[in-house]
């Protein structure tokens, strides 16, 4: 009988190797909470939150345009780390003025970040405030993980809902990078849609390269976030059977794997 190893190190914390099945075999893991914003969705494999462009093991913020008045500016990080399985959330606040220098400004998001969440394990690594108005920050208490930067002018509330302005009038990009992986998904191809016997939707694709397993997304808006689980199946599986919307919906599908997470979505 051939020996089955382990291929790597566990996806996250809580899995455990199986022999019987030659793979790993990970606890469900739900939400911490409600999403950063809208637009994130509850990777399980890596059991974290995931929002596209506001997340990484790395995140960017330059800042754009100064305040135009008096406000109080919150600055919030949340992870929950795929190695331990232990949440790492900090904050801090500060105060702006109208016609803030946009310096200024990046420099106390990085004095919050310094003063108030080293302990939880996040660090500015590159501040570049004085010249280009941006610094990078992150999350070297638990490398591998994306971690979510957030700015508010509420305190109940993690973020703007998109890249445009504060309350207050002062402006900042948000760029996360997730870190390099291998290997990658791949796209998935020859996306189909039946709805045989006026059933159910059959939803059928051609494998995806590096896949173990699908998510189709869902949406009733074709230019809106997709940020909704409709369904779900292994790799190998010819596709999924979603329910019958009861207006018009539309779908996207993307592979996943332990590695990389969620690819590109089709």
């Amino acid at each position: 009988m051939a020996v089955c190893d382990p291929p790597g190190p566990a996806p996250r914390f809580g899995c455990q190797w199986s022999t019987d099945l030659c793979d790993w075999f990970c606890p469900v893991c739900d939400p911490f909470g409600a999403p950063p914003r809208s637009s994130c969705t509850w990777d399980g494999k890596v059991c974290n939150w995931i929002c596209p462009g506001y997340t990484g093991v790395q995140v960017t913020v330059q800042t754009l345009q100064p305040p135009v008045q008096d406000a109080t500016v919150y600055v919030r990080l949340s992870s929950l780390c795929t190695a331990t399985g232990a949440m790492a959330v900090c904050g801090g606040s500060f105060a702006v003025y109208a016609g803030m220098p946009v310096s200024v400004k990046c420099q106390a998001i990085a004095d919050a970040i310094a003063n108030n969440c080293s302990a939880a394990g996040y660090a500015v690594t590159e501040n570049n405030c004085r010249l280009a108005a941006s610094l990078m920050a992150s999350n070297v208490g638990c490398p591998a993980t994306q971690f979510a930067l957030g700015l508010s002018n509420d305190p109940a509330v993690f973020d703007q809902a998109g890249q445009g302005a504060l309350p207050d009038g002062e402006s900042d990009s948000t760029t996360g990078t997730a870190g390099s992986c291998a290997p990658m998904p791949g796209p998935v191809s020859n996306l189909r849609l039946a709805r045989p016997g006026g059933g159910d939707l059959q939803m059928t694709w051609d494998d995806a390269s590096n896949a173990d397993d699908y998510l189709v997304f869902s949406d009733a808006a074709p230019n809106g976030t997709f940020t909704t689980v409709a369904g779900t199946a292994p790799s190998g599986t010819p596709g999924a059977t979603v329910g019958t919307p009861p207006g018009s919906e539309f779908y996207l599908v993307a592979g996943s794997n332990a590695s990389c997470g969620v690819g590109p979505r089709h």
